[in-house]
């Protein structure tokens, strides 16, 4: 064998050591068989590396259940917000004796009191939603004729579930600008922000806005979208998310928490978003 083999041999066996090893801590393999597996057949859970299928399932139920001991830390609805009906007060839009109408009111049918005062004709949208914007310290964005960010797709079902639409998408820095009606779920963005790899910005729309732009909404981009209803156990569902990852040809997946939703996103040849029914916490 000549020197140069011998050299070539020495740094293919430095670099065999080397090779990051499968974040399966039962995984059997040795470093060969990662070097191997990097090159063919790996699979990413976010940052954490597995070398097959088996160790990948594995990675992905202990991945799920940290999500499920945490959900019960998902954030309640915040209390300290001076109430709507008072901000519109300070604003000049409602009188006292209208926000006490108001009151009335929505202690009568139990609908959202945004709704209430533009029932009775006290405030316009864009006054309630400008209100709702200030109870939240973010900014009011007017969508007028354009269409939604399309760029970075979010599942339609989590649209309809938390009243949202992406409304702009600047790939500097890849920032996405989030549209909420009625109350921002910072939870979410967290989740968005893992799952899309992208810097999440809440604002608010009008109610308006966001019927007339989910209408229009790209439905075929739910073709890549699979719900399951039925409550699965997180056994169940890392081995759905195995199953569908090498279908796919993937090389990365991740999951996050969605209050009654586990999302989780495979990248392969297609792009696939499973979304995993929790049933009542």
């Amino acid at each position: 064998m000549t020197n140069v083999a011998i050299q070539n041999l020495a740094k293919s066996i430095s670099k065999w050591r080397n090779w990051p090893g499968c974040a399966n801590p039962e995984c059997k393999g040795n470093a060969l068989k990662h070097a191997v597996s990097k090159r063919h057949f790996g699979l990413s859970l976010f940052e954490e590396w597995f070398c097959g299928p088996d160790c990948f399932e594995r990675g992905a139920r202990r991945n799920i259940l940290d999500l499920l001991s945490n959900r019960q830390k998902q954030e309640k609805a915040p209390n300290l917000r001076m109430p709507l009906g008072l901000l519109l007060v300070s604003r000049g839009i409602l009188t006292h004796e209208q926000l006490k109408t108001a009151l009335e009111q929505q202690r009568a049918t139990g609908n959202n009191f945004g709704d209430v005062v533009q029932e009775l004709g006290f405030a316009t949208q864009q006054q309630v939603t400008a209100g709702v914007a200030a109870q939240w310290g973010c900014p009011v964005f007017s969508l007028g004729d354009r269409p939604p960010a399309v760029e970075v797709r979010i599942p339609r079902r989590l649209l309809e579930l938390y009243n949202m639409l992406p409304v702009h998408y600047t790939e500097i820095g890849r920032r996405l600008m989030i549209g909420f009606v009625s109350r921002v779920p910072h939870h979410l963005l967290y989740t968005i922000e893992q799952m899309t790899s992208c810097s999440a910005t809440p604002c608010f729309i009008t109610a308006n806005e966001y019927r007339r732009c989910l209408h229009t909404f790209d439905l075929t981009a739910t073709e890549n979208e699979l719900v399951f209803e039925r409550d699965n156990t997180p056994a169940e569902i890392a081995r759905m998310v195995r199953n569908y990852a090498m279908q796919s040809g993937a090389a990365q997946a991740r999951v996050g928490m969605c209050k009654d939703y586990l999302w989780a996103r495979v990248l392969g040849r297609q792009e696939i978003d499973l979304l995993f029914h929790l049933g009542t916490s």
